[in-house]
């Protein structure tokens, strides 16, 4: 996650609103937002709302500003499609920015080269382990297309049935969704690393993991346990409330 916003999301913003003059200060609050607070994982679109309206109050004009925040406050869907069919409409400067923008940032993670952004130590084996017990489904708040290049390219897409992405719906929907389809809620298990994550777990009545941010490898480590004691219905009662806390305290949450 953190080379996507470093090396892409952040500083596509930054040449996007040329905003060069306060590029470090940009950076470091994009990844504030995005990264090290309660907005951990939420949407792009919704993360460059908030860095904008901060941009606005304490840095520059952002123009147009109003227009786009009002979308993402509105839209059923936030996606590139969706921004699109607003600037259709309004014609808005900073809609038309945001378009850019996206299909930038689009750009420049396909320049990344896939052994800058491997998936974290443990991982691959918690899937290959989950996959012989359990249906695996993807559900992410990013680009549908973007998430499963990186997935096929890491190997990673085989041990998955199902990809829900910005396209489907909010992570709240999706889960509700899947759970819908006939999962009992206590045998649903919604692995993530941000409180959007968590809250779709509520919201769904499905259970969570947590994978701490900077504490990813250990995270996984403790994997094999988690779905021991998940598999044997024992997970919620045994572990969860102590792995929400300290997920909660590792975010300052």
């Amino acid at each position: 996650m953190d080379v996507k916003h470093m090396r892409c999301l952040g500083p596509c913003l930054v040449h996007q609103w040329n905003l060069e003059e306060y590029k470090d200060e940009i950076i470091r609050l994009w990844r504030k937002v995005n990264l090290l607070s309660n907005f951990r994982g939420i949407n792009r679109f919704r993360g460059l709302a908030r860095v904008l309206a901060d941009i606005h109050e304490n840095y520059t004009c952002i123009e147009g500003l109003s227009e786009y925040v009002y979308w993402v406050q509105t839209a059923s869907e936030l996606s590139d499609e969706s921004l699109r069919e607003a600037f259709e409409r309004t014609g808005s400067i900073c809609i038309k920015k945001a378009i850019e923008w996206s299909g930038l940032v689009n750009q420049s993670m396909a320049m990344i080269s896939d052994r800058k952004k491997p998936p974290f130590e443990g991982a691959r084996e918690a899937l290959e382990l989950a996959k012989k017990y359990a249906d695996i489904a993807i559900v992410t708040s990013a680009n549908g297309v973007e998430i499963r290049k990186e997935w096929e390219n890491q190997s990673l897409i085989q041990y998955t049935d199902l990809l829900a992405s910005q396209e489907t719906g909010r992570k709240a929907e999706c889960l509700k969704e899947l759970v819908e389809k006939g999962y009992e809620k206590k045998k649903v298990l919604m692995i993530g690393d941000s409180p959007i994550d968590l809250e779709a777990a509520r919201e769904a009545g499905a259970l969570f993991y947590p994978i701490l941010a900077y504490q990813e490898r250990e995270s996984w480590e403790i994997f094999p346990e988690v779905l021991k004691q998940f598999l044997e219905g024992n997970y919620e009662r045994k572990m969860q409330d102590r792995c929400i806390e300290e997920f909660q305290g590792n975010l300052s949450i």
